[in-house]
């Protein structure tokens, strides 16, 4: 059994707080073939795969809803920015 470091690894649940825009940030990870480890039933993700998919993402295009609201995974990805700005990895 393969084990992990986890001092490479950030719950998902740290960075985005509501689970509506978790499951659509995992869905798009996977989407992209980034990979989300499952440690002790939470999603994990590494740290340079967060820089990765947020990367990818903000090469994509993404608009508003038919209400005018912002999408669940815009609001995911802002989750992410405010977190990898904390950490420094972003400007």
């Amino acid at each position: 059994m393969k084990t992990f470091n986890t001092d490479d690894y950030i719950a998902i649940v740290k960075i985005i707080p509501f689970s509506e825009r978790r499951t659509c940030f995992c869905d798009f990870a996977k989407q992209n073939e980034i990979k989300i480890e499952k440690i002790n039933w939470k999603n994990y993700i590494n740290k340079e795969d967060l820089k990765k998919v947020y990367a990818i993402y903000k090469n994509k295009p993404h608009e508003r809803n038919f209400f005018h609201e912002k999408k669940l995974i815009v609001k995911a990805f802002e989750d992410v920015e405010k977190f990898l700005r904390s950490e420094n990895e972003i400007k």
